[in-house]
């Protein structure tokens, strides 16, 4: 699938296969320590294979997303199905230089869109308060919002039973990345 990021630029989004293995290994070392930390709540230059294998296995309960532009892998976007099988916690990691573009709530999107597919109602997310542009997304991408704070982590929930709020705030931002670069969105 292709989208459209609020520069203009073309990014692909597509689920990650078991050959990504090496430049998903790749991208999470690259990752600057800041950006780490508030992935996974600590500083990690390398994640265990086993990991690694899961991130790129392709199951429908653990899907991820990969966002690429020109060739290189620019973000990552995930959920897992935990105990409950009605809802997956997501996690989102975006290259250094690439913040700030709407690669997160693009993965997002498309999770969303995956999830509700899937049957599931909710996604849910654990950032840290410092995280500030992941809250953001989370409060714009249009799905109804729940959120908590516990023990210094801000717990996050999104309904994913319907879509047409996440859908009209999808195609407003589309609007105005297809003015801002003169492209359109192909999907």
């Amino acid at each position: 699938m292709k989208a459209v990021l609020r520069s203009g630029a073309d990014v692909v989004i597509r689920r990650a296969r078991p050959d990504d293995l090496d430049i998903v290994t790749k991208f999470y070392a690259q990752l600057c320590d800041d950006a780490t930390y508030l992935r996974f709540f600590g500083i990690r230059r390398s994640l265990p294979v086993a990991e690694l294998g899961r991130v790129v296995g392709g199951t429908d309960d653990h899907v991820t997303l990969l966002a690429g532009l020109d060739g290189r892998l620019i973000g990552i976007g995930e959920y897992i199905v935990g105990n409950d099988p009605t809802e997956a916690e997501v996690a989102f990691a975006v290259a250094d230089d690439h913040h700030r573009e709407g690669i997160a709530t693009l993965l997002l999107e498309r999770l969303a869109s995956v999830a509700h597919d899937h049957g599931l109602l909710r996604l849910t997310a654990m950032t840290l308060p410092s995280n500030a542009d992941m809250q953001l997304v989370f409060r714009t991408v249009g799905l109804p919002v729940r959120t908590r704070f516990d023990d210094g982590i801000l717990y996050t929930s999104l309904d994913v039973t319907t879509l047409g709020a996440m859908r009209a705030a999808q195609e407003k931002r589309r609007t105005q990345s297809t003015s801002a670069g003169g492209r359109t969105l192909d999907l």
